[in-house]
């Protein structure tokens, strides 16, 4: 059964990440420029209509999307995502390079949230009508209606203009020793706007998961018969946190594009920079690197919480493997 089930997440996977990259693929095309002036470098202006057309012709850009697309899956599959245009290097050595900054920014931030937003979530769930309960109905209206970019100039204002506390950009103080320490305070300020931007609303959902759990029948029969606070509460999380947690799942996909904005205000050297910097100048391999090395890190992630919510709750095993 256990197998079944995996080839089932397999198999849906990748119909997923076919579906994105097609998308990607097909957007990227129909974005204005010619993506053959990216090859040429920084002496675009001098190309002539017969050098476009020598370039596109070996890139194979004068095909037919159908056929690019199929011809970069097929490169994609066997580990190939071509080469940069503007570095001239490996897409795939590129992107590893970037890829762990992005998931310390968004593995840190993630679980940073998962622990605020559990604690705000229950407590404001179970006082119902409290300052905190509605605070946080307020708070996370709030938090989601701002741009993530506003709080970052903000944040940058305050603790690295004013204060000086804090860098307000990179990944290392080129007066620090490169260490740890530097690294850690060079994430305070993305990993805080990232937080900002997501515990509201995910608190905010675990609220109301929690409510509709205190009011059930079962709670008010455990009450009536003298049960623990305790208990009722640890019973009342463990009911809730199954939503919760598919709520987390489906909502992944928002940090990586919140990385985005973040990275490139923060000056972090993660994938979400790197796909900026290749908007500029229509990199088109390294887009569709990016996309598709993003795309395979969301499924994993959601593999992995599948995993957990089925270890919380035995009794999805049997509608999970089925």
């Amino acid at each position: 059964m256990i197998a079944k089930w995996l080839g089932k997440r397999l198999i849906m996977g990748t119909l997923v990440l076919i579906i994105v990259s097609f998308l990607s693929f097909f957007i990227l095309q129909a974005a204005p420029g010619n993506p053959a002036v990216a090859y040429y470098g920084g002496n675009a202006q001098s190309l002539t209509a017969t050098e476009q057309e020598r370039i596109e012709k070996a890139f194979g850009l004068d095909k037919p999307i159908i056929y690019q697309y199929r011809t970069w899956l097929r490169e994609a599959v066997q580990g190939n995502l071509g080469y940069s245009a503007k570095e001239g290097r490996p897409v795939l050595t590129i992107l590893l390079e970037r890829l762990p900054n992005t998931l310390q920014l968004v593995g840190i931030t993630l679980f940073i949230v998962v622990l605020i937003s559990i604690w705000l979530g229950l407590h404001a769930g179970l006082n119902e009508g409290t300052l905190l309960d509605r605070g946080l109905s307020i708070f996370s209206v709030a938090s989601s209606a701002v741009p993530p970019f506003w709080i970052g100039i903000v944040l940058i204002i305050v603790f690295s203009v004013q204060l000086g506390w804090l860098p307000s950009s990179g990944m290392n103080d080129i007066r620090g020793d490169g260490g740890l320490i530097d690294k850690m305070r060079h994430l305070v300020l993305p990993v805080i706007v990232l937080v900002v931007s997501h515990v509201g609303i995910f608190a905010r959902f675990l609220q109301d998961c929690v409510k509709v759990e205190n009011s059930s029948y079962y709670v008010q029969v455990a009450r009536a018969n003298g049960v623990a606070h305790r208990e009722i509460r640890s019973a009342i999380l463990r009911n809730s946190i199954i939503p919760y947690l598919n709520y987390v799942g489906v909502t992944i996909p928002s940090f990586f594009g919140g990385s985005i904005v973040v990275e490139s205000l923060f000056g972090w050297s993660g994938l979400g920079q790197l796909l900026v910097k290749s908007v500029m100048v229509k990199d088109f391999s390294v887009l569709m690197g990016g996309v598709l090395i993003i795309g395979v890190v969301v499924i994993l992630c959601l593999f992995v919480i599948d995993i957990i919510m089925i270890v919380l709750n035995p009794k999805l095993k049997r509608g999970a493997w089925q």
